[in-house]
């Protein structure tokens, strides 16, 4: 567990300040990334279209899977003269601003809403498909980070990318945290590190990536015939145990490219590829660039 916690890899798009006040909703488009809202002040009601209704309330943490059409609406006494609420329509996502406001009048409730990739060995929310609600609760909850991401979205400067992403970062261990200490398990991995069979098979692949597995010898750790380890781990990982041996090592391999000045071919070899040739063309697949290129943008054309 703390293995995979550590590669997590969490990218983090424009954050905005979402004001709704009272009488009023606020309906999101479907994004291709999960989205987070964090309540910081009111009581509200987030309305996932054509599914549930989740009450919140400030340090209400709310995660959401890609591809969802939702709205946030307050939750209060509604304005003089209406029946019910209004709905406007948020351009979220598209650039950062500071506040996206729904109505007028009194307030009724506050979120930082913006969205969040996260990538790794394993992605560890790619089995979400449904909200994730957590309650922070306590006198500050996660609001001190949630200010500075917006902030820091408001005003980007030298480290903004890497400051808000470490901090969301935390945010989202926090939330795995809880709800692996309460026993609650929505996403398939976390039962699937509960697995000795196939824990054993992952810490393997995650800690001795260079060495020449293959689905047969990742079973034989796994103590599991060939056909139930590979289905049981791609049913858990969202992805077959090569294609997260791959990616494990490419992860390690750019890691070496901006931190040492070891040849490419070298590099290569020492995470476990056969040849540069294959080694180059599996990470332009993952990274979208050469690693030679890659190595240049992160370091100028002397570092070749």
């Amino acid at each position: 567990m703390e293995r995979l916690l550590a590669a997590m890899e969490v990218g983090v798009g424009a954050f905005t300040s979402c004001d709704v006040r009272r009488g009023y909703d606020l309906t999101f488009d479907a994004s291709s990334r999960a989205t987070v809202h964090y309540c910081m002040t009111g009581n509200g009601e987030l309305m996932v279209i054509n599914g549930s209704s989740f009450k919140i309330r400030k340090h209400t943490f709310v995660l959401l899977p890609p591809g969802v059409v939702y709205s946030v609406g307050s939750i209060g006494k509604q304005p003089k003269g209406t029946s019910q609420r209004r709905r406007f329509r948020a351009p979220l996502f598209v650039e950062s601003v500071p506040t996206i406001k729904a109505g007028e009048g009194k307030t009724g409730v506050v979120t930082a809403c913006g969205e969040v990739s996260v990538g790794s060995s394993v992605d560890v929310f790619g089995g979400l498909s449904a909200p994730i609600i957590e309650q922070f609760d306590g006198p500050e909850g996660l609001r001190d980070q949630f200010i500075i991401l917006l902030a820091e979205s408001a005003r980007p400067t030298i480290g903004t990318r890497a400051l808000t992403e470490a901090l969301l970062k935390q945010c989202l261990i926090l939330l795995l945290r809880r709800m692996i200490q309460r026993g609650t398990a929505p996403l398939p991995w976390m039962t699937a590190v509960s697995d000795d069979r196939l824990a054993r098979a992952l810490r393997a692949i995650l800690e001795r990536f260079a060495e020449p597995f293959t689905i047969e010898t990742l079973a034989d750790i796994a103590g599991m015939s060939r056909s139930s380890f590979a289905a049981h781990f791609t049913h858990a990982f969202g992805q077959t145990p090569m294609s997260l041996l791959r990616a494990a090592r490419l992860r390690r391999a750019r890691e070496l490219l901006v931190t040492t000045d070891t040849p490419v071919a070298q590099i290569a070899h020492d995470v476990g590829f056969v040849g540069r040739s294959n080694f180059s063309r599996a990470f332009r697949k993952m990274y979208s660039v050469d690693p030679t290129k890659f190595r240049r943008i992160a370091f100028g054309p002397q570092s070749e």
